[in-house]
């Protein structure tokens, strides 16, 4: 019988207090978990319990590591990486979407539909962004001698993972809708391979936030 291919498991982070608020948050490091984000963690742990894990990683911002030690408990030795932090949005961080649609009539329709097209100041350039997570999430392919990789990081580090991996252009960013505290697994077998996207049969009803906003902002 032929040994099962590692698989690279992508999590989103549970809802914070901004999700919550529908306010961007981007690269912001001080946000925690909402009421429900840590209950959405400890479903997740529940989820996770059964597997085992080569090595996990997780971003270094608060809503992140919260979903870490609540699903992980000390069951696991984790890596907190700087380069899995979700795109800075700049001068865009902090602001309710409400206040962006004020400020910039138009501009979170054109990030819907075409990213590039929109400058935001201060912002991490999305090729930038793009590469930056693409890199990291292959170096930690390449470190595996054999089995599972356990990633906790954010919405638009996964979307833009995809899009890298599905032959996708980076204005196809917002294909994608991803839940909080869902999984996402990759089948590395000759090539990173979708095998499940944005699971969330573990929150047992709990809130998947607000439908209808992308991933990246962090604001349901």
């Amino acid at each position: 019988m032929s040994k099962e291919p590692a698989r690279l498991y992508l999590v989103r982070h549970g809802e914070s207090a901004w999700n919550l608020q529908r306010r961007i948050q981007g690269n912001y490091s001080s946000n925690g978990l909402s009421e429900v984000g840590r209950k959405q963690a400890e479903l997740l742990g529940k989820r996770l319990g059964g597997l085992e894990f080569e090595s996990v990683y997780c971003s270094n911002v608060q809503r992140a590591v919260e979903t870490a030690e609540i699903a992980l408990g000390d069951r696991h030795q984790v890596e907190y990486v700087e380069q899995l932090r979700e795109f800075s949005f700049g001068s865009w961080e902090g602001k309710l979407i409400e206040q962006i649609k004020e400020e910039y009539p138009g501009k979170i329709e054109d990030w819907f539909s075409k990213p590039t097209s929109v400058f935001i100041e201060g912002a991490e350039d999305l090729t930038d962004f793009k590469d930056r997570v693409v890199g990291t999430l292959t170096g930690i392919i390449d470190r595996i001698n054999s089995g599972n990789i356990l990633v906790i990081t954010h919405g638009g580090v996964i979307c833009s993972y995809l899009t890298d991996i599905l032959g996708m252009e980076l204005d196809d960013l917002w294909s994608f809708s991803l839940p909080n505290a869902s999984v996402t697994i990759i089948s590395l077998e000759y090539r990173p391979r979708l095998r499940l996207f944005g699971d969330t049969s573990h929150l047992d009803g709990q809130s998947l936030g607000f439908d209808g906003m992308p991933s990246v902002y962090d604001s349901r």
